[in-house]
């Protein structure tokens, strides 16, 4: 068996990032999965996907897909067509752009109206840009508090934070994965125990009944 036959049968984990376009998403997706690259991207038209095999923190390696999408308005619900495909979000805006920060809450709302139990982060990109900053920290910070998730500053062209925010994304995603197969393991075995329980029941009650 090849290594490429090994990899095609790795588990997935799907990630999907959102947010006007220029945020930095491209860039982003290309040094989580390739490494710091300081030249600029061009704009994405509809969706892309960069993928990278990666050990995780419980030591199994996966094949982890993250899906670039348009910000584009026109290109919106195309965009959000991956949401279903995806086991984690990333909502990201420009923290020199307020307008792109102010949009989350529409991007936020866009994806609940197509799955509401999803891990998600949000992430202010360009922290390499201070001196051109337009929305906070706090601000940030106070906007992730109202969705209840987790909240990064990062800078794609020098891979601050990139790394960091989306290996915390896949622990929750793997957590959250694990913990459902728990829950089926257990509903599994509680199922057999009442059937087991059923069928000794109806065995006595034959044997009682002289049959």
């Amino acid at each position: 068996m090849t290594n490429n036959d090994n990899d095609n049968k790795l588990e997935k984990i799907k990630i999907g990032i959102y947010g006007e376009s220029t945020v930095g998403k491209t860039h982003f997706s290309r040094t989580y999965t390739n490494g710091v690259n300081p030249e600029l991207t061009l704009p994405t038209v509809g969706i892309d996907s960069f993928y990278i095999d990666k050990i995780l923190s419980n030591g199994k390696k996966y094949k982890i897909i993250i899906y670039d999408t348009a910000g584009q308005e026109r290109y919106r619900s195309l965009s959000l067509t991956s949401v279903r495909r995806c086991d984690g979000i990333i909502l990201m805006y420009d923290i020199t752009k307020k307008n792109t920060f102010e949009s989350i809450k529409d991007w936020y709302n866009s994806i609940h109206e197509v799955i509401e139990d999803i891990n998600l982060i949000l992430i202010g990109n360009k922290c390499d840009l201070e001196d051109k900053r337009e929305v906070s920290e706090e601000e940030g910070l106070k906007e992730a508090q109202n969705y209840k998730v987790s909240y990064f500053e990062t800078s794609a062209k020098k891979g601050i934070n990139v790394e960091k925010s989306v290996d915390e994304l896949i622990d929750k995603i793997i957590a959250k994965k694990e913990e459902k197969l728990k829950n089926k393991k257990n509903e599994e075995e509680d199922n057999k125990i009442q059937l087991d329980v059923r069928t000794s029941i109806k065995k006595n009650k034959h044997k009682c009944c002289g049959k």
